[in-house]
């Protein structure tokens, strides 16, 4: 008698043949392959999100997003094998495994054809960088960028890598740590040598998408490209992630939620979308719902930092400038020095009465020549402290130079009775029209 091998939905696994279909072998990560592993031993039974970090990160604790980002690679491959959905998402619990399961002899499975795979050190400084990428604090996306540096050193030619290196880009400009121009250029470059050697590589056209739209300002251009990012995958919650953003820049708010809505059915865990959600919400003006929204996930996902930043905003635009200060506080000390969640931090101290505390936050932050800090977000904090002359100087900056958070200075709440001057402002070349809603 051989080795025993698991058979579900036309699928092959054991321990000495990995996963296979038909005689083809189909390649999974390390981590990917642990969680296939674990629930192939519990078909139909809930597999906790304590039970999946506990055996593929045994030694230090595992974020709601890891382990969504792993069920993501698991999945992907076994559908584009040909099988359906076999793994079926908890909302806030854990995966369950679809698939009827019988344990076979190995000898009487088909031959296995070798493909060519990702090296398993290859997929660990992938894996690291993803996870430092996660934190979104300076340094770590600093580390990040060498992780994967010295990934694509070692495999030039792995799309998956390339295309973590262009979403970074997005994650650093995103947040203030990258310079729209630079971002730019380098999520072309990144996504441009993904494509290279595999032209329907789903999460490099995504983020290329993003930035032709959110950074280039060319956002017909980039809702295409995320139209047929989504359409190739409809399970990768970046794409809707991005492909919202670029919705609302383009006056599509309500399908912009849509997208979002419908993203968290397959990754009701994935923070980008949680945190876009609620923020959409507060840009549709619906300040109650946004912030029972942002409390709701940050239930789901405490390191969700932006969504403190949602509260935050709700909470000022309500009054409530105790809790808008103490919200924005709670950001700030997870990544003292993120841009984003400070400028949040300076509205909120403005509109509370703390114009000296608020400007002096916004004066270091101008200096600090390494940051970024969003100029509409400046903008919004300038126009709390009656400075309305120098918010419209910020927000027609960050117009100018493609700042990613520009998409929303029509529909951000904060600055809803500067919209007639907004709408005035000179667009820059290379910044199309807003196509009809």
């Amino acid at each position: 008698m051989g080795e025993l091998a698991k058979r579900f939905s036309g699928f092959t696994y054991s321990a000495q043949g990995g996963l296979q279909r038909n005689g083809a072998r189909i390649h999974l990560g390390p981590q990917a392959r642990q969680l296939l592993e674990l629930l192939l031993d519990a078909p139909g039974v809930l597999v906790t999100k304590s039970e999946i970090a506990a055996r593929l990160w045994p030694d230090r604790a595992a974020s709601d997003d890891s382990i969504d980002r792993c069920a993501y690679l698991l999945r992907k491959p076994l559908r584009e094998a040909g099988g359906e959905d076999l793994i079926a998402t908890a909302y806030g619990r854990g995966l369950t495994f679809r698939a009827a399961v019988e344990i076979v002899d190995q000898d009487s499975v088909e031959p296995v054809r070798l493909a060519p795979s990702t090296e398993p050190h290859i997929l660990d400084l992938w894996q690291t960088a993803y996870e430092l990428a996660g934190d979104r604090t300076r340094e770590g996306f600093a580390r990040a960028q060498e992780a994967i540096a010295s990934a694509a050193q070692l495999d030039p030619g792995n799309p998956s890598v390339w295309s973590l290196a262009a979403d970074i880009a997005a994650g650093r400009v995103a947040r203030g740590f990258l310079r729209p121009a630079e971002a730019a250029a380098m999520i072309e470059d990144f996504a441009g040598r993904a494509l290279g050697p595999a032209r329907d590589h789903t999460p490099a056209r995504a983020v290329l998408g993003w930035a032709r739209g959110a950074l280039k300002g060319k956002i017909s251009e980039g809702v295409a490209l995320l139209d047929q990012s989504v359409a190739d995958d409809p399970l990768y919650g970046k794409a809707r992630v991005y492909r919202s953003w670029l919705l609302a820049a383009a006056d599509r708010l309500d399908d912009a939620l849509a997208d979002c809505e419908e993203g968290l059915v397959n990754s009701p865990h994935d923070q980008g979308l949680l945190s876009l959600r609620a923020w959409l919400i507060l840009c549709a003006g619906d300040l109650e719902r946004a912030r029972r929204y942002a409390r709701d996930g940050l239930d789901l996902r405490p390191d969700a930092t932006t969504l403190h930043l949602v509260m935050s905003i709700a909470y000022s635009l309500q009054g409530f400038h105790e809790q808008a200060v103490s919200s924005a506080k709670r950001a700030v000390a997870s990544s003292p020095d993120d841009p984003l969640q400070l400028t949040v931090l300076a509205y909120a101290l403005a509109r509370a009465g703390a114009a000296k505390e608020a400007e002096a936050l916004i004066g270091d932050l101008i200096e600090d020549a390494e940051l970024y800090a969003p100029p509409s977000f400046l903008g919004a904090a300038y126009f709390a402290l009656g400075k309305r002359s120098r918010a419209l100087d910020a927000i027609r900056r960050g117009i100018a130079e493609g700042c990613p958070w520009s998409s929303f200075v029509r529909v951000d709440p904060r600055l809803a009775s500067l919209r007639l001057a907004i709408d005035g402002l000179s667009r820059t070349p290379h910044t199309e029209a807003r196509p009809a809603g």
